[in-house]
């Protein structure tokens, strides 16, 4: 069994919502056919085995990474999210305290027009995330960041 993971970083960027008395992180597609395909995997994720990462960058950036653990997950395909060189102003900073205080859901979304809230559209379920935490850059270094240092390698090389 393998545990590497295959990282798709081509969405459009992050939508935040509030649903449920939950904060809820719409990764958004502008490729219906990927936002589809990746919905399925993550649909199928363990509850118990999802993670969500913000990385806070030095130069006032932020990435985000979710995944369910390769080394647990029963899944035949690891996949996962990561997307950097967001700011962390605006609505990030709204939805910081939200984060930290209680566990976000995922989903994934498409939108025909990015600019038009109206052509977005949910793919996927809402899946919890079981770990989730707001590190600095600096804690890369950790051994417990493995796979967030794999997704921030793997897209330094495209």
């Amino acid at each position: 069994m393998s545990y590497e993971i295959e990282w798709h970083g081509n969405f459009y960027g992050i939508s935040w919502a509030y649903e449920k008395d939950r904060l809820v992180v719409s990764m958004v597609f502008e490729d219906k056919k990927e936002a589809v395909e990746i919905a399925k995997n993550i649909e199928d994720w363990s509850d118990k085995f999802t993670r969500l990462t913000i990385v806070e960058k030095e130069n006032g950036e932020y990435s985000i990474c979710c995944y369910q653990d390769p080394q647990i997950s029963k899944s035949a395909k690891n996949i996962g999210l990561y997307r950097t060189g967001m700011p962390q102003s605006g609505g990030y900073q709204q939805v910081k305290p939200m984060i930290e205080k209680k566990s976000p859901l995922v989903q994934i979304a498409h939108a025909e027009d990015v600019r038009d809230m109206n052509t977005y559209e949910q793919i996927s379920r809402l899946v919890p995330m079981r770990k989730y935490r707001i590190i600095s850059e600096k804690d890369l270094k950790k051994q417990e960041f493995f796979y967030e240092k794999e997704a921030e390698k793997h897209t330094q090389k495209k």
